[in-house]
C-alpha cells in the first residue's frame, strides 16, 4: 500500500501481535480477531502481510479493538501485548540493538518514528538520568493506540535497560483533552 494514502502503518507489529495472540488464546482466538478486523477489510490477511509494507493506521486500530472485544483484552493486556511485541521482533530488535541506553533510544525516537508511521511527530520533552518524557504530536486517531503505544515505549526501555523496572505511563492525552500525548519514562540506571 502508498504510505501517501492517509494515515499509516508498517505491517511488522501485525505479525508479532499475532504470535502473541497465538500465544495466550490460542490460533481459535486470532482467527476471532482477524474475522472482526476482516469485516471491513475482506482481504485482511497477517499472514500475507510484509513486515516493510504500509496498510491503514484504521486497519491498526480495528485490529487492537478487536482484541478487545473478540477476546475480552483490557489495556493492560493491549499494553503488555505491544511491550512483548517491541521484544520479539526482529526489525524491532535490529533497531534496539543501536541503542545502548534509554536515553539515546529517547533522543532518537522522533528520528525513528518515520520509520513506523507517516503520520504525527515525537519530540523529546525531557531526557535526563533515569526519566525521559517524550510527546506525540498531531497523532488523534484512537485512545487504543495510546495504549498500545506506552506499552511499545515500554517494550523498547525493557531491552535496552535490560531490566524490567522501566514504567512508561501516559501522562497526558489528547482522547482526555489534552493538545498532545506525552508518555513519561522512569527506570534504574
Amino acid at each position: 500500500m502508498n504510505a501517501g494514502m492517509g494515515p499509516m502503518c508498517k505491517g511488522a507489529i501485525f505479525k508479532v501481535n499475532a504470535s502473541y495472540i497465538r500465544k495466550i488464546v490460542g490460533e481459535d482466538g486470532l482467527r476471532k480477531v482477524i474475522a472482526s478486523v476482516g469485516k471491513n477489510w475482506p482481504h485482511f490477511n497477517i499472514d500475507s502481510m510484509k513486515d516493510k509494507d504500509w496498510f491503514p493506521l484504521e486497519m491498526r486500530v480495528a485490529f487492537l479493538e478487536s482484541c478487545k472485544s473478540e477476546l475480552g483484552w483490557d489495556d493492560k493486556r493491549i499494553y503488555q501485548m505491544d511491550s512483548d511485541a517491541t521484544q520479539r521482533s526482529s526489525i524491532i530488535m535490529s533497531f534496539i540493538s543501536y541503542f545502548l541506553t534509554v536515553n539515546k533510544a529517547i533522543r532518537y525516537a522522533p528520528e525513528l518514528w518515520g520509520n513506523n508511521y507517516n503520520t504525527g511527530k515525537i519530540e523529546v520533552l525531557e531526557n535526563e538520568k533515569g526519566s525521559g518524557k517524550l510527546a506525540l504530536i498531531d497523532f488523534n486517531h484512537s485512545p487504543v493506540l495510546c495504549t498500545y503505544l506506552a506499552g511499545f515505549f515500554h517494550g523498547v526501555g525493557v531491552v535496552v535497560a535490560r531490566t524490567a523496572d522501566v514504567k512508561v505511563t501516559e501522562e497526558k492525552c489528547v482522547h482526555r483533552g489534552a493538545e498532545y500525548c506525552v508518555f513519561a519514562f522512569t527506570w534504574d540506571e
